[in-house]
């Protein structure tokens, strides 16, 4: 590797580094808040009464997403380009015009849906059936300068925003809670929260992009945008049907118990708050894609496999954790009308790792210009999932929908590798990957141990600490991270207050072989 390239994907690191704590800040709200106010919530309305209020919730989060034509993902891609090219007014522009298609197809799709709530919707449900729908609205709109911070590369703008729609959302709803609001008072509060995000937005991408002048798109470029934005809509429609629990459809139409689409829908719910985490990593990471595509396209293959590495290491304890005490943390949290939810919240986490695994490779595909693949091989994994709903949901429900989804997901993730293995001859270190799993499957094994050797809520805290304990050592042991790892954690605990720095370095000696020192001392060798 030259010396160019080597400080090209340093410089790469941080920016993902940086970005990732202000997403990671963001998302680390939405794991304990949301999934604080979800338990209050789900306690209080109860497994069956939820059921349709997850139904029509999954509809219109589903209708907005769908909705967007693929155009949030067409304005960071190109905005990220011309950003990086120096080219501002062509950026300003691709900004000004994907926003204003963005709102009349908003309010379309809105109107729409009013109408439908007022013709076809249960009139008991149509209160929340109604506010559900009209926060599609703000929901849409706010994709869009949510992206164009992204392709700036600068993720601390969208942090604020969903930090304090967050808290509102979350305040409104118990305070709805308390005064005997209901599943209406619930809808509400997430529209308040979505409408003040969306400003906030909205008058952020007005802070950084105000005096460019705008330059006209040049022909080809709209050419491209608008086949880059249906192939979008495209793969958007079927990621929703393998990956966005599409599989509510059929537990609605062919299993007679309502209960189920709750079970179903939570455990999914929290399966994606656990991967919030990651998330964080893979979305900066995907802003840094975009990026050095516009700066030149040789550093996305390294990027795209210590990516995965790094995602990797972070959603496998957090999932395999979560499926080996799932049988008591179930009971604990949400009480003993949701049991039935245990085998269906086992099977989602461990098949939600494949889930994990495939966003750097899909990234890189789209960044690239290669979604003709990825359109044709998810419809085929859609079909898989879809021809397993009818097999298994009638008799076994959400666990069948469970299993059906997951086995489309693991099939879309070895699919989607082995492309990017074939067009970009990535270095897959398949060696560095047996050895992080390796490590989740001796921390699986002894919390799974320990918990049964225990069979209390006292075993249940030894067996997450035993297990942890364990993942750290076997890190260490196994040699799965390197000195280049242990460089990039000390450039992040840079930022870390004084005080703190000693004992975040201390740490960080503790999981390398050779320690902290060996990686300082592998800096200003290189230096």
């Amino acid at each position: 590797m030259t010396p160019q390239s080597s400080t090209g994907i340093a410089g790469n690191s941080q920016t993902i580094a940086r970005n990732s704590f202000w997403y990671g800040l963001e998302l680390l709200y939405g794991l304990l808040a949301a999934f604080l106010v979800g338990i209050v919530v789900a306690r209080i309305i109860g497994p069956q009464r939820l059921g349709p209020y997850n139904y029509i919730l999954w509809l219109t989060n589903v209708t907005a997403t769908a909705g967007a034509f693929g155009l949030p993902m067409t304005t960071r891609k190109y905005m990220a380009e011309y950003l990086n090219r120096a080219e501002s007014g062509v950026a300003r522009s691709i900004y000004r015009t994907t926003l204003r298609v963005q709102m009349w197809i908003a309010a379309a799709v809105t109107a729409i849906a009013v109408l439908l709530v007022y013709t076809v919707a249960n009139p008991e449900q149509r209160l929340f059936s109604l506010l559900l729908a009209l926060n599609m609205a703000p929901r849409m709109v706010g994709f869009i300068p949510s992206q164009a911070n992204n392709a700036a590369e600068v993720m601390r703008r969208n942090t604020v925003p969903s930090l304090l729609g967050g808290i509102l959302v979350a305040a409104l709803t118990l305070f709805s809670l308390w005064r005997g609001w209901d599943l209406p008072g619930i809808a509400l509060a997430g529209l308040a929260g979505t409408s003040l995000e969306t400003v906030l937005k909205l008058y952020s991408v007005k802070t950084w992009l105000p005096d460019t002048v705008p330059r006209r798109i040049p022909s080809g470029l709209a050419k491209q945008m608008f086949l880059y934005s249906w192939q979008g809509l495209i793969l958007m429609l079927l990621n929703i049907v393998v990956w966005d629990r599409s599989d509510v459809i059929f537990l609605k139409a062919l299993n007679s118990d309502i209960r189920q689409i709750t079970f179903f829908t939570m455990a999914f719910n929290w399966t994606e708050r656990v991967l919030l985490l990651p998330s964080a990593f893979v979305n900066s990471m995907g802003a840094t894609l975009m990026a050095q595509y516009g700066r030149g396209a040789e550093r996305l293959r390294p990027l795209t496999v210590e990516g995965t590495r790094y995602v990797l290491l972070i959603a496998l304890p957090l999932l395999a954790g979560l499926a080996c005490v799932t049988g008591r943390v179930v009971p604990l949290i949400l009480g003993e009308p949701y049991r039935l939810m245990i085998p269906v919240l086992t099977i989602v986490t461990v098949m939600a790792i494949p889930k994990a695994l495939i966003a750097p490779p899909m990234l890189l595909l789209q960044t690239t210009e290669n979604q003709g693949f990825l359109v044709i091989w998810l419809a085929i994994c859609g079909a898989i999932d879809m021809s397993l709903d009818l097999l298994l949901v009638p008799r076994y429900g959400a666990v069948g929908a469970a299993l059906a989804n997951g086995t489309a997901q693991t099939i879309a993730a070895l699919g989607v590798w082995l492309r990017a293995h074939q067009l970009f001859r990535l270095d897959l270190r398949l060696s560095t990957f047996a050895r992080i799993a390796l490590c989740g499957l001796g921390m699986s094994a002894t919390t799974v141990i320990i918990r049964r050797a225990i069979p209390s809520y006292l075993g249940l805290a030894v067996s997450i600490v035993s297990g942890a304990l364990v993942w750290f050592a076997l890190l260490r042991w196994t040699g799965a991270l390197d000195q280049r790892d242990g460089q990039r954690f000390l450039d992040i605990g840079r930022a870390l207050p004084s005080g703190v720095r000693p004992l975040w370095e201390m740490v960080v000696g503790l999981l390398l072989p050779g320690g902290v020192r060996s990686a300082n001392a592998r800096t200003l060798q290189r230096d």
